[in-house]
């Protein structure tokens, strides 16, 4: 492993982690001080809305500007943000609104920095490490999933929250020195380091016509709208259940939510092995999304009682380890493709554009879903999920069903495809 890639995960590490750390107690700290739903989607939906409103403006200034230059600052100032939180927490106590400015800062830091890492990874990795980069992207993003949520429980339930930030906060600062130290194995090329530079609208343009180009792509940006749309449904429905009807301790909550990173982890893990390569990638997709959807009407059978009580906890970390590995089994070898076949020059806009586009239903999702729950018997929110689900990949199914039949080529030399969950 080269030194740079090493460099790389680090940061990433530190970076995830922190972010991890601090998005569980946020989360947890609203619920649990509330009983709210509605007030624990806003603190969710702070985390999606900047990421959809400026992913395609940070892949624009990913293909503009320097990117170890914006890789930096966008850490550091995160950092910053934590260190200010910090410290009003010394003069006041915290409530839902701190929390949720909080997130949103730290999310618009965090979609530029996703956006410029992942466009910048082809230039600082050999093209034969580029799978495996991105296998151990998902590896580091996977261990921090696992380890955050249990790390965070335990803190929450010994520290007060001023001590408890201290922590997220020394992590980012030292992925903004990680970053530092990284070294671009190739200048810009890119035409926008022209002096004859297009403005930045006809840029953003630009990477919607790109990406609209291609049926296929069209199909599967449409059906992630839609899927998305319910995904959210799941990550608000999911404490609520836990915490609020079954009465999970934080604690027992965290081993939950790991036991997603850990299913993340092995899917990783053996998607990086040459055994596993992904042949057919879109048969692969839609048989992880028609698994995935009848894993979501599962947890309706804890609420109704079929499940013993001393079986609750190794069911959903049954259930979100299942769920882990099938979200993984689409979205490696997809990441890959967008990779190798976009011209690094327009790298960063797509990337940009297909996260935007991919979760822009989510914050709709999180506040119909988040005040439903307040009203609505969770058990129905669960079969809607399901069968919105089920409704989305049928529909891709149908449209695609010809291009899924005659797959027949290796994913690596695939084409029209794109990591489109979220």
């Amino acid at each position: 492993m080269s030194f740079n890639l090493k460099r790389v995960l680090f940061g990433k590490f530190c970076s995830l982690f922190a972010a991890s750390l601090f998005t569980f107690v946020a989360g947890l700290t609203v619920l649990r001080e509330t009983s709210s739903g509605f007030q624990f989607a806003l603190v969710l939906l702070a985390g999606s809305v900047p990421r959809i409103l400026l992913s395609p403006v940070a892949g624009v200034l990913a293909d503009r500007w320097n990117r170890k230059r914006i890789i930096v600052m966008t850490e550091s100032l995160s950092a910053l943000v934590l260190f200010g939180l910090l410290f009003y927490s010394l003069l006041a106590p915290l409530h839902t609104v701190h929390y949720i400015v909080a997130s949103v800062l730290l999310t618009s830091l965090s979609t530029f920095l996703s956006v410029t890492l992942s466009s910048s990874l082809p230039r600082l990795v050999e093209e034969e490490e580029l799978q495996r980069g991105n296998a151990l992207f998902s590896t580091i993003q996977s261990t921090s999933t696992i380890t955050a949520p249990l790390v965070a429980g335990l803190l929450i339930a010994t520290v007060s929250i001023t001590q408890f930030l201290i922590l997220p906060f020394l992590l980012f600062a030292s992925a903004a020195w990680w970053n530092s130290r990284l070294r671009f194995l190739a200048v810009d090329t890119s035409p926008l380091a022209n002096t004859d530079t297009p403005s930045f609208v006809s840029e953003f343009k630009e990477g919607y016509r790109y990406l609209f180009r291609q049926p296929v792509l069209t199909t599967l940006v449409l059906m992630a709208i839609v899927l998305n749309f319910f995904f959210v449904a799941f990550e608000i429905l999911l404490p609520i259940i836990l915490l609020d009807r079954l009465q999970f301790t934080p604690f027992r909550f965290g081993m939950v939510e790991s036991a997603l990173g850990a299913g993340l982890l092995v899917a990783s893990l053996l998607l990086a092995l040459p055994r596993f390569t992904v042949k057919r990638p879109l048969r692969t997709i839609f048989e992880s999304l028609f698994l995935i959807a009848s894993c979501y009407a599962l947890p309706a059978l804890a609420l109704l009682g079929y499940v013993p009580s001393a079986l609750l906890l190794p069911f959903f970390m049954i259930l979100l380890f299942i769920d882990g590995m099938l979200v993984l089994r689409m979205n490696i070898p997809l990441q890959l493709i967008v990779q190798k076949q976009t011209d690094p020059a327009y790298l960063g806009r797509v990337i940009g554009v297909l996260e935007s586009i991919a979760m822009a239903m989510m914050p709709i999702g999180t506040l119909l879903f988040g005040l439903l729950s307040d009203h609505v018997s969770i058990i129905v929110l669960l079969g809607v999920g399901t069968v919105g689900l089920f409704g989305a990949a049928s529909f891709g199914f149908l449209r695609l069903r010809k291009d899924i039949l005659s797959e027949s080529i290796p994913v690596a030399d695939a084409k029209n495809t794109s990591s489109l969950t979220s």
